[in-house]
């Protein structure tokens, strides 16, 4: 079986924000506020499907100030929180760009995430999600949550070839199939 993820023609990634861009965790301050962290691998990656060409969108379930910073860090094309229904949320987005479902991709780690993990053909998970939402995903991703799953991603959309290393083209990683 052919496992190599083909992403050919990818035209918009949409990424949960809990989970995929963070490692899921919230840290609560004495005075009750919240801090979540972000590797910088994952934000010099959004930046880098960006010069590619290739649009942004975030879909989360929260509606946080955290949200409100990664708006204004990354500019996204499209940005939905509280998405209580993702499917609905890139159908929209579908139309209004006029893409198919081949042309965008998803990363997601969670239950609420497993209806557009089913719909999209090129969808993906961290490696240390819940059996329940892997085998709902086309691919896993060699990162753990909030580990450089974004990195994982731009490194199969976006490969990096000719670097200094002296091997030539580095071809991207394959992402094991469900």
């Amino acid at each position: 079986m052919d496992d190599t993820v083909k992403v050919a023609g990818i035209k918009a990634v949409f990424l949960d924000i809990d989970g995929v861009l963070t490692d899921g965790t919230v840290l609560i301050d004495s005075s009750g506020g919240e801090s979540k962290r972000i590797s910088f691998d994952d934000i010099d990656a959004v930046f880098r499907i960006k010069r590619a060409g290739i649009a942004i969108g975030f879909l989360t379930g929260e509606s946080t100030p955290f949200c409100d910073y990664v708006q204004r860090r990354f500019e996204p094309e499209f940005f939905e929180r509280g998405c209580k229904d993702k499917v609905a949320a890139v159908k929209t987005f579908l139309s209004s760009w006029r893409l198919t479902i081949e042309q965008v991709c998803f990363v997601g780690d969670s239950l609420h995430d497993v209806p557009l993990l089913e719909y999209l053909p090129n969808s993906f998970v961290p490696m240390d999600v819940s059996d329940e939402v892997k085998v709902a995903a086309r691919h896993v991703l060699p990162a753990r949550r909030g580990e450089g799953v974004v990195r994982a991603l731009a490194s199969i959309l976006v490969p990096i070839s000719g670097g200094k290393s002296g091997t030539g083209s580095r071809r991207p990683p394959r992402a094991r199939r469900k």
